[in-house]
């Protein structure tokens, strides 16, 4: 009798040798010339970042930031992701825990699009909206940010095909790709492996859920003859389409900024 009780005594104190957890204040140095926005420290094994370790703080440059974890002992690497207000990312990989309790967050740590040892791929979109597409993003599943528009002064034309080539990174090839189409609505497909899949086509099915289009606030009936006859149709025309682009472009960079505030 005595062994059925000692064994689970012995698997328990054992369990507790092997998965010993402490907790620790870990300091964060920000040695960089901006302010840090968003912060994150995650095991090295997970795919996601997890909570913003700032939570409404923002890290000045210069400062330090410190917070308590509470990690593995056997197992105690960790990755640091910091995020500018410019929309840089910076990462430390392979931290060991046991070890250190001060981060210091450096200009070395910039994190490029891809990676910073990408694989470049020629990835194809194709346009099946049944709108032209203005604006088209990538960016890594691990970052809050979508980063520079990849089309440019270009236009997806509908029903149209445009290929690009896209810094990869291997050790994180998943991606979120975001395009706008021209009435402003957007388009969305969510964690595709870069590596594995070369031609994405974007339709309809693919539009933000909960989202609407600047085309539901503009509206064709203001009257700007009343202004602008004088000077003639031309002019009429030109300054009709320039109030509906700055109007387009102006609702688009709202939605920008309300998802990088996501």
């Amino acid at each position: 009798m005595k062994k059925i009780v000692i064994y689970p005594i012995l698997l328990l104190m054992l369990s507790g040798l092997l998965f010993a957890e402490t907790t620790k204040t870990v300091t964060v140095v920000n040695s960089l010339d901006e302010t840090i926005y968003y912060l994150y420290l995650s095991h090295g094994d997970e795919r996601d970042w997890g909570v913003d370790r700032l939570g409404d703080d923002l890290f000045d440059a210069g400062s330090t930031y410190s917070f308590e974890i509470t990690y593995d002992e056997a197992d105690p690497y960790y990755d640091l992701m910091a995020e500018d207000e410019m929309e840089k990312a910076y990462r430390i990989e392979s931290i060991n825990l046991d070890e250190v309790d001060t981060i210091t967050v450096t200009a070395d740590d910039f994190l490029p699009f891809g990676g910073r040892n990408p694989v470049y791929r020629d990835i194809t979109f194709i346009n099946e909206t049944g709108e032209d597409i203005y604006y088209l993003y990538v960016s890594s599943r691990d970052s809050m940010y979508w980063g520079e528009d990849l089309l440019g002064d270009d236009i997806l034309d509908e029903g149209s095909s445009y290929t690009i080539s896209v810094p990869v990174d291997e050790s994180y090839p998943e991606n979120d790709i975001l395009a706008e189409g021209y009435s402003g609505a957007t388009y969305e497909l969510m964690d595709f492996n870069f590596l594995e899949s070369d031609s994405f086509t974007i339709t309809s099915d693919n539009m933000s859920s909960g989202g609407d289009s600047y085309d539901d606030y503009y509206s064709d009936d203001y009257d700007y003859s009343d202004d602008y006859s004088d000077y003639g149709a031309d002019y009429e025309q030109g300054y009709r389409d320039g109030f509906r682009d700055a109007y387009r472009e102006a609702y688009s960079q709202g939605y920008r900024d309300a998802m990088n505030d996501y």
